[in-house]
């Protein structure tokens, strides 16, 4: 696909997103809160995806990245939608009071429809980019007035291996691989979490992007690799992009997917 084209589709994506009539309100919401304007966000969607090869994890600093982030989350048929799908429904299969979702980007389907709807599990948003929480606050400000009783923030840097606390669940939504020992982290989270915590994972497999510093080629090594931390994984699903939408994997040859699974503690 030549630059023009693609070009051309990501800025369609990007307001088709923003003018579509369910998410209006919430879109004209965020940018007026944010303080941002519809050109700079749909700007940012077609300069990101058009050469994600170009950025390192400074990019998640910027309010505008956040928004695309969430205008990825509800772009019709993509691969951004069917994660949250897999997600939530590994979520609903879970019994538990409480979970941290660390370096969670921008808040997913889950937290609308597993934590706010049902106000059964409190959850903790653990990141260390304050436009994450200046985002993040706002869009709950819009969803739901009330949703400080069961939602907190927490500030932590997974590079300073910085342990969260103790919960039931522990999500890692495309996140462990952005941390510089991804193995040294998660080995630190499974050795000092309860015996009981249960473990959601989404890991990126195929090219290492910019922003990663780990790679699993194929789906065995990501198993592997959790099952060297005293993992034991209880379901999985791949998730692959949709090369109609999902531009960005355009730079990958579209040999990318996501292994979406729910993981146990090996019991010693």
């Amino acid at each position: 696909m030549n630059i023009k084209t693609k070009e051309t589709k990501l800025r369609n994506f990007a307001k088709s997103v923003i003018d579509y009539p369910k998410y209006k309100n919430e879109i004209n919401y965020l940018l007026s809160k944010l303080d941002l304007t519809k050109d700079k966000v749909v700007q940012s969607y077609v300069d990101y995806d058009l050469d994600i090869s170009k950025y390192g994890n400074e990019i998640y600093e910027s309010l505008s990245m956040r928004f695309v982030l969430h205008l990825h989350n509800l772009l019709k048929e993509s691969w951004h939608q069917e994660r949250q799908k897999t997600i939530m429904k590994m979520i609903k299969k879970l019994d538990i009071k409480d979970a941290v979702d660390i370096g969670f980007g921008v808040p997913t389907k889950y937290i609308r429809e597993s934590v706010l709807k049902t106000r059964k599990i409190k959850l903790t948003l653990a990141d260390v980019y304050d436009s994450a929480f200046k985002f993040a606050e706002q869009l709950l400000n819009y969803l739901d007035r009330n949703w400080k009783e069961i939602i907190f923030f927490k500030k932590v840097d997974m590079n300073d291996y910085e342990y969260p606390g103790d919960y039931d669940l522990y999500l890692f939504i495309d996140s462990i691989e952005h941390v510089k020992n991804p193995s040294k982290y998660l080995s630190k989270i499974v050795k000092e979490s309860p015996d009981n915590s249960v473990f959601i994972f989404s890991l990126p497999i195929g090219p290492k992007v910019n922003t990663h510093f780990i790679e699993w080629k194929n789906y065995k090594e990501a198993e592997k690799w959790l099952n060297g931390h005293d993992l034991k994984i209880r379901v999985s699903k791949k998730v692959y992009v949709n090369p109609k939408v999902d531009l960005f994997a355009e730079q990958l040859d579209y040999k990318f997917y996501n292994l979406i699974l729910t993981a146990e503690k090996i019991k010693k």
